[in-house]
C-alpha cells in the first residue's frame, strides 16, 4: 500500500572510504589526525609517495572523498550553531545502552560497515545533521509545513482474494492474504464500520480483523504518514479527516480500508524525524535542484579544487546539471540509529 522510495542521499557517505579505514594506526599529531607527509617510504628501488597511494586508490574515489569533505566542512561552518551536538551524542549513548553496551554496539557497527567505530559513528550523525539543516532550509521544510503535510493514522484493511495468487510473481505474493471476494470484503468492512459507529474500540477491531498483519499487531497504527506516501485513494481520504475522525469504507488496490486520524498530540516531538523524511522525499524528487544547491554553497564559500582531474570529475559528476554521469548514491543512515519508521515498516511487508 505504501509507495516505495528508492535509496536517497541526505548527506554523503561516498563509497564508504572513511569507514573502511582505521585511523588508529600510525603516527598521530596532537589533534588526533595522522600527518602522512609526502614521502611514505624510501628504498633503493625508489620512494613511495602520497601521490602513489592516491593514484592506486583511483581518481574517482579521491575526488568523491574530496567533494564530501569539502561539503562537510562548509556545512559544519554554516550550521554549527543550529545543531545540538551534545543531544546527538546523548541519543547515541542511549542507543548504545539499549543494545547492551558499547561492545555489542561496536559489533553491530562493524557488521554494517567494517572499520566504523563508535566515535566515527557519532561524528557521522553530527555531519548528517548539518546536511539535514542545509536541505531543510533549501527545500523550505519548516515545522508548519511538516505538520500540515503529516497525519498520525491507523487503519483496518479487509483484503480481497487475489484470483491469480498461485501464478503471481514473488513481490505479488507479499500482498495481504484473503479468501474474500470483492463483494464479501466490502460487506465485512461495512459491518466493521457499523460496529465502530456503535462504539467498538478501533484498536481492538484492527488487532482482530485487519488483514494488514504488520499494523494489526499495533492496533492498526501506521504511525505518522506524510502526504503522498500512501496509495491515492487512501491518501485522499486520510487528509480529508478531522482529528479523531474515522473514515467511511475506502477502496484501494489492496481492498477496503477504514481509516482513523489521531489527535496528533505528540507530533511536535516527532517533527525532527518527520522533517528528515520530508527532506528525503524532496531530494529524491528534485535531484537537479540538489546539484544546484551544492553548486551555490560551494560558490558562497569560494570552494576551489586545485587538482585538475579532481575538479573535472567533481564538475562533471556533481556540479553540471546537464551531465549524464550520476554520482554514486549510498543509502541513508543505518538502522542502528533506532529511528522511528513505524508507518513505513507496518505495511511494507504486506503491501509493496
Amino acid at each position: 500500500m505504501k509507495k516505495k522510495l528508492a535509496p536517497i542521499v541526505i548527506s554523503f557517505g561516498l563509497i564508504g572510504l572513511a569507514g573502511c579505514s582505521d585511523d588508529n594506526g600510525g603516527g598521530n599529531s596532537e589533534n588526533g589526525e595522522t600527518e602522512f607527509g609526502n614521502v611514505l617510504s624510501t628504498s633503493d628501488a625508489g620512494d613511495v609517495t602520497t601521490d602513489d597511494i592516491l593514484n592506486q586508490i583511483g581518481t574517482s574515489t579521491v575526488a568523491n572523498q574530496t567533494f564530501q569533505l569539502t561539503l562537510d566542512n562548509i556545512l559544519k561552518d554554516k550550521y554549527s550553531d543550529a545543531v545540538d551536538t551534545e543531544q546527538i551524542e546523548s541519543q547515541t549513548d542511549e542507543e548504545i545502552e539499549q543494545m547492551g553496551g558499547e561492545e555489542q554496539f561496536s559489533m553491530a557497527l562493524q557488521q554494517q560497515q567494517p572499520g566504523m567505530t563508535v566515535d566515527k559513528y557519532k561524528e557521522q550523525r553530527i555531519t548528517n545533521a548539518y546536511h539535514d539543516k542545509f536541505f531543510e532550509e533549501k527545500f523550505e521544510v519548516t515545522d508548519e509545513k511538516a505538520m500540515e503535510n503529516t497525519r498520525e493514522a491507523s487503519h483496518i484493511l479487509i483484503a480481497v482474494k487475489d484470483e491469480e495468487s498461485e501464478e503471481s510473481a514473488p513481490q505479488q505474493q507479499q500482498a495481504p492474504q484473503s479468501d474474500l471476494t470483492d463483494e464479501e470484503a466490502k460487506q465485512k468492512a461495512e459491518d466493521l464500520k457499523k460496529q465502530l459507529d456503535e462504539g467498538a474500540d478501533f484498536g481492538e477491531l484492527a488487532k482482530e480483523e485487519s488483514h494488514d498483519t504488520g499494523s494489526a499487531e499495533n492496533n492498526g497504527s501506521l504511525g505518522y504518514v506524510q502526504k503522498g506516501q500512501m496509495v491515492e485513494g487512501f491518501d485522499k481520504a486520510l487528509f480529508e479527516l478531522e482529528k479523531g475522525e474515522v473514515s467511511d469504507v475506502v477502496k484501494s488496490e489492496f481492498g477496503y480500508h477504514i481509516i482513523k486520524r489521531h489527535d496528533e498530540e505528540n507530533i511536535e516531538d516527532e517533527l525532527p524525524q518527520i522533517k528528515k523524511q520530508m527532506v528525503s522525499k524532496e531530494i529524491q524528487e528534485n535531484q537537479d535542484k540538489v546539484l544546484e544547491y551544492y553548486k551555490e554553497v560551494l560558490e558562497e564559500y569560494n570552494a576551489d579544487f586545485e587538482n585538475e582531474d579532481i575538479r573535472t570529475f567533481i564538475e562533471d559528476t556533481y556540479l553540471n546539471p546537464e551531465s549524464q554521469q550520476s554520482p554514486e548514491q549510498p543509502t541513508t543512515e543505518q538502522p542502528a540509529e533506532g529511528e522511528d519508521a513505524s508507518a513505513e515498516e507496518s505495511t511494507e511487508e504486506n503491501a509493496e
